[in-house]
């Protein structure tokens, strides 16, 4: 009962299938009495053939039929009907009306051969009782009776004719007793007849309704499951025996970028991995019930790749019987970027918290040393060989030095007070004083495209000037053969400010790519490791996002996105989530 009222809730959203099932309805009606006036058209012209050409060798029928011998005339007869009928059948229009038409052309021609081959006692008198047959199976109980009826009325008007011998049959007067059962009785076997045939009839029809409306409910429950298949969200595709994909959801073509069409009886394994499938062929369903699941990484025909997570199950009939199997997925890439953003913020918040103490405990020892070195070199009179080891031993105090302050910068809070930034002068900034950097040697070129829109954002300008001077480092010592550094900035339709650095150096590698925000990763020599760690900190903290396309021999672009001015701080949860788009370089 819930099933049903269930089903009965969900039906009337689809309203729609239940109009294109009358419309199918009805025109399977009409094509069903075209077929009925077909077999009525060479039935007819079939049984008044074979019935006046076997009529004539028994002396049943009259020998001259006006001018042209009976037989040869209800012959051609019978053809000309049946190619007139079949013209207007052909035509296809006004089918109820030809019914009734041939109805009273068969009435009459019937009367006519009744009456010209022994009157009430011609052999012909049984055609009446096809004509009231056909009524009764194409028009009903009603169009049977009424075939009954003028079939009596016209059979006694054939026999009062023969009673008073206007026929010129030759069978002569009668007893008017014998003349009251005569036609009482065939006209009890005509409603007999119309009777039978209505109620085989009704049945035939009931029995076609009631198949007619499990189609229709057969159909729109199709309908409905496709539907219901083609709007679900996740990826849905079924399989043979031997991996051959049967059927493909909508969800699916668009995970894949294929069209069912496409991929119908591939196997599996082209279109979603060979591990699925080997899985999937080694797997013992009968031994464990739960759905098998898999995750991979699947390359879309745009060269892609994409992170789909699946669950197969077997597909089994009503006797349990295994058809296939159903293999359900859905895209995980971006899932599976933010849990790599949650670990790669778990481990620097781990390392925050030591670093400071960290760095306090080494950098206040390490003064005191380079202070110590520098008494030393300053009182004692040493020779060259000893005073470049003093020396050595202050740059690398210095390098040291450095490098905890990196950390510390990297560790410490930051509450830096933010102010209105203009993009452009800051950016026209940094690009002077890297050209003023010794590292850009004449192979580099930097390019600051024209800023033809105002960009100001609420930030920092010591940290951004960071961001831009780390980010522009890395870009030329990315380029050891030289080439261009491009740097360009732009407002969205949405407002954020987008800052684009674009290099023409080596590229990273997958591998890189996964590390390049994680601290003590350096990509250069010299490099400390820290410097895009502090990067990510900073614009994590401006609530702005970072993208990185990069690939290996084909340079790399750092797309730096931060909010407009005048909106709300982001969240620690939302900078979680916006703070690293693609991970790069």
């Amino acid at each position: 009962m819930t099933k049903t009222v269930a089903l009965a809730k969900l039906l009337p959203q689809v309203e729609f299938l239940t109009c294109e099932g009358r419309i199918t309805r009805a025109a399977d009606r009409a094509h069903q009495l075209r077929i009925q006036l077909l077999w009525i058209i060479l039935l007819r012209a079939a049984i008044l053939l074979l019935g006046v050409n076997l009529a004539s060798p028994l002396g049943l029928l009259s020998s001259q039929f006006g001018p042209f011998p009976a037989t040869a005339f209800w012959s051609i007869l019978a053809v000309a009907m049946a190619a007139l009928y079949l013209g207007l059948w052909w035509d296809g229009r006004f089918l109820r009306g030809q019914l009734y038409f041939q109805i009273a052309v068969d009435l009459l021609l019937t009367t006519i051969l009744v009456a010209q081959t022994r009157g009430a006692d011609s052999t012909f008198a049984s055609f009446y009782l096809l004509i009231i047959i056909y009524c009764s199976m194409t028009l009903g109980r009603d169009g049977g009776m009424a075939g009954a009826a003028l079939s009596t009325i016209l059979y006694a008007g054939i026999v009062t004719a023969d009673h008073l011998g206007i026929t010129g049959t030759g069978i002569g007067q009668v007893e008017p007793s014998t003349l009251v059962f005569q036609l009482g009785f065939r006209a009890l076997g005509f409603f007999a007849v119309a009777f039978l045939g209505a109620y085989l009839s009704e049945r035939l029809k009931a029995v076609q309704q009631e198949l007619e409306e499990k189609t229709d409910s057969l159909r729109r429950l199709k309908r409905l499951n496709e539907l219901v298949v083609s709007s679900i969200r996740s990826g849905l595709a079924t399989t043979d025996l031997e991996g051959r994909l049967v059927s493909f959801n909508t969800a699916a073509e668009d995970l894949t970028q294929r069209r069912f069409s496409q991929v119908l009886g591939l196997p599996i394994g082209e279109v979603m991995g060979t591990d699925l499938w080997a899985l999937v062929s080694g797997a013992d369903f009968t031994q464990d019930a739960r759905p098998l699941r898999h995750e991979d990484c699947v390359m879309l025909p745009d060269g892609t790749m994409r992170f789909l997570g699946f669950s197969v199950s077997p597909l089994q009939d009503e006797q349990r019987q295994r058809l296939g199997y159903i293999v359900s997925f859905q895209d995980l890439t971006e899932i599976k970027r933010l849990e790599e953003e949650v670990r790669l913020n778990e481990r620097m918040a781990a390392v925050g918290q030591m670093a400071a103490g960290i760095a306090h405990e080494i950098r206040n020892p390490l003064t005191s040393m380079r202070g110590s070195v520098e008494i030393l070199s300053s009182r004692l009179n040493l020779p060259e060989s000893e005073r470049r080891l003093l020396d050595i031993l202050l740059r690398e105090s210095d390098r040291l030095n450095k490098f905890v302050e990196d950390f510390l910068n990297f560790a410490r809070p930051r509450d830096a007070a933010r102010q209105r930034v203009d993009v452009a002068g800051l950016l026209r900034d940094s690009v002077t004083l890297l050209l003023n950097n010794p590292e850009v040697k004449g192979k580099h070129s930097v390019a600051l495209a024209e800023v033809t829109q105002d960009i100001q954002i609420l930030a920092n300008p010591d940290q951004l000037r960071q961001v831009f001077w780390n980010l522009a480092q890395n870009g030329i010592r990315a380029m050891p053969r030289g080439g261009t550094l491009t740097i360009a900035a732009e407002l969205s339709a949405d407002g954020w400010a987008t800052i684009i650095f674009r290099d023409e150096g080596v590229g990273m590698t997958g591998d890189q790519k996964a590390r390049l925000f994680q601290p003590f990763q350096a990509g250069f020599a010299g490099g400390t490791g820290l410097g895009l760690s502090i990067v990510y900190q900073i614009v994590k903290d401006h609530g702005g996002k970072i993208q990185v396309a990069s690939e290996s021999g084909k340079g790399t672009s750092v797309i730096l996105q931060f909010p407009p001015l005048g909106e709300k701080s982001i969240s620690s949860e939302e900078q979680t989530e916006n703070a690293v788009s693609t991970p790069g370089r």
